[in-house]
């Protein structure tokens, strides 16, 4: 076991993307607003982790549940360009995009794989 510092966003400015399946990794991207709005981030088809968004760490998911989806105050997104970065523990699958929801997830919960 490691502790990972993940009381603030990590930096990933010296880093390429080099996530590989299988492996815990981190992604990092922007995302533009033309307005800002109480949102949910959509993490279904996510494995397990940590999201942060313009620094802040917006908690905790799990495929499983009931952690399927982040809420993400409006008051924390802002008009323009926005960072998200990922933490992704389990990382079965290499992700491209994140979606967002109007409403959470609560009812949906599935059995963990393996």
């Amino acid at each position: 076991m490691y502790k990972l510092p993940m009381d603030k966003k990590p930096d990933l400015t010296a880093y390429k993307n080099s996530g590989k399946a299988n492996r815990p990794t981190l992604y990092q991207g922007t995302f533009d607003l033309k307005k800002t709005g109480d949102t949910f981030l959509d993490m279904k088809d996510w494995g397990k982790g940590i999201v942060f968004i313009n620094g802040i760490n917006i908690g905790r998911y799990w495929s499983v549940g009931p952690q399927q989806t982040l809420y993400v105050p409006g008051c924390w997104l802002k008009k323009g360009k926005n960072d998200i970065t990922i933490f992704e523990q389990k990382n079965e699958t290499i992700q491209k995009e994140v979606k967002t929801i109007a409403s959470p997830i609560l009812q949906d919960l599935k059995p963990e794989k393996g």
